[in-house]
């Protein structure tokens, strides 16, 4: 009896041509454990206990104002810890991927796949993170009587800086992998110090790390320092949440393309 041994054994197939979705679902299994997973769940609970009990004692609380405090503060760290996130996420994550890349890059998976479907991992994870986010702002509306009728455009508040910033992502994420985990901290830090210095500026389009914190000032009509603005104001034109949306959309697709192009480069 012939034998064909040029036959491929079975799921070779599916195991070197895997789905992007598979690949990301990979990802996210990875993550179960460890600092970046708790990282994001908790995070928004340590910010916002400690800014609901300051607001209660605030002295907008005693005309009724408690749950706009502490909303206003919440969303202005938001808006920089978004960025923040994204850099330190990144470098973890590449980081702890640097032994199975290795091995990984050795088999016949298209290598671009990997660095999408980190990106795309972190930011379901960052998505987790707002949602998380979400339910502590509603049950400070609870707590203050103001549910749900103070609750306003929180959720845009809360998932636009979100959706802006995975552009951020996947420049720490590229930087990550080309430059290591000292720069793509950097890239965090860069969008912490910009979303609180640039972000109110009339050049905040052309400074990306500026963008998350941007898209919050309109939506929460307040600063980057948390003070209401003036109705006036040109910070509080909704305008500049379409650009920023289309902005980041640009720089995302573009560091993808980048990024897949360097993983087909890398060398084992």
């Amino acid at each position: 009896m012939a034998y064909d041994t040029a036959a491929a054994p079975p799921g070779t197939g599916r195991r070197d041509n895997p789905s992007t979705a598979t690949v990301v679902a990979t990802e996210l299994a990875r993550h179960r454990r460890g600092f970046i997973p708790w990282y994001h769940l908790l995070a928004p609970v340590i910010i916002t206990v400690p800014l609901f009990l300051g607001a209660l004692g605030s002295s907008e609380a005693q005309a009724g104002q408690t749950f706009e405090v502490f909303r206003n503060v919440t969303l202005e760290f938001w808006g920089v810890l978004v960025p923040m996130t994204a850099g330190l996420a990144a470098a973890l994550s590449v980081r702890a991927d640097q032994d199975a890349w290795r091995l990984l890059l050795s088999y016949g998976v298209p290598r671009g796949r990997y660095f999408v479907g980190k990106v795309a991992a972190l930011g379901v994870l960052g998505f987790v993170s707002s949602t998380v986010l979400l339910v502590m702002l509603s049950l400070g509306a609870v707590l203050s009587g103001r549910f749900p009728e103070a609750m306003g455009t929180v959720v845009a508040a809360v998932y636009l800086p979100w959706l802006v910033g995975l552009s951020m992502t996947a420049l720490a994420v590229l930087v990550a992998t080309v430059w290591g985990m000292g720069p793509s901290i950097g890239v965090g830090v860069a969008g912490l110090l910009c979303g609180a210095l640039v972000s109110d500026k009339d050049f905040w389009f052309a400074v990306p790390f500026a963008w998350p914190m941007r898209v919050v000032l309109p939506l929460a009509g307040i600063g980057p320092n948390g003070v209401p603005l003036p109705e006036d104001s040109p910070v509080t034109d909704p305008s500049a949440i379409p650009l920023a949306l289309v902005l980041a959309a640009a720089l995302t697709v573009a560091l993808l393309v980048i990024g897949r192009m360097h993983m087909s480069r890398k060398e084992i």
